[in-house]
């Protein structure tokens, strides 16, 4: 892809060409799939009552996954294109177009008992107050082991880290091109001189790396 990663016409084409947001190159992991630990906690937290929001919904795989075991999902995004997939796919969720800055629109103040973000903004936590129930919790999953300024933005709108998730797992890029693509999402430099270096016959390998958090407001254990 000839666009920036991570503008808005690269996400345009990730839309086009692949069917949304997703990782476009092949990888093979030596372990579980570091996300399944947001996937399992999300599950526990859903009820039938549950009111949720998702940041950063994309084209809208945990709506269709996850929608049907609550009372309400509610999501937005800033690329129309992934939206207009998303309400496609999962047409029982609410989905709106939004950028996460300024105001919050009024279909997305809520109140919500649970917020998610899987690899989405983290600009959310700084609506939280606006949007959250009184009792609602926060979930986030980073593509990082460390995510600038989740924490701090937290503590700023007075939420408590409650559980915390650091997971490292070897994964491989089979060929060139999956490790020129692989470097350009996360926008890392690929140099043919360290795939030289470094690849074997599995290809290139690497870390995948997941940050999650579990956060509610004020202190106190979880329930």
């Amino acid at each position: 892809m000839s666009e920036q990663p991570h503008s808005r016409a690269w996400y345009a084409r990730l839309a086009a060409e692949l069917g949304g947001y997703c990782h476009p190159w092949i990888r093979v992991l030596d372990g579980p799939d570091p996300e399944l630990i947001f996937d399992t906690t999300l599950q526990t937290l859903l009820h039938p009552a549950t009111r949720v929001l998702e940041a950063g919904c994309g084209h809208g795989p945990d709506a269709l996954r996850f929608g049907g075991q609550c009372a309400r999902w509610v999501a937005y995004d800033r690329q129309p294109e992934l939206l207009e997939l998303a309400r496609a796919g999962a047409p029982h969720a609410v989905c709106h177009l939004w950028d996460g800055k300024g105001e919050v629109p009024q279909g997305l103040c809520g109140p919500f008992d649970l917020i998610v973000s899987r690899r989405g903004p983290t600009s959310v936590i700084d609506h939280l107050p606006a949007v959250a129930a009184s009792d609602a919790r926060f979930l986030y999953v980073g593509p990082r082991l460390d995510v600038p300024r989740v924490s701090e933005r937290l503590a700023a709108v007075a939420w408590t880290i409650q559980a915390e998730w650091r997971v490292s797992v070897r994964a491989w890029a089979p060929t060139w091109d999956d490790w020129q693509t692989r470097c350009g999402f996360m926008t890392e430099p690929a140099l043919r001189e360290d795939w030289d270096a470094h690849a074997t016959e599995r290809g290139m390998p690497y870390r995948e790396e997941r940050y999650i958090v579990l956060a509610g407001p004020g202190g106190g254990p979880l329930p």
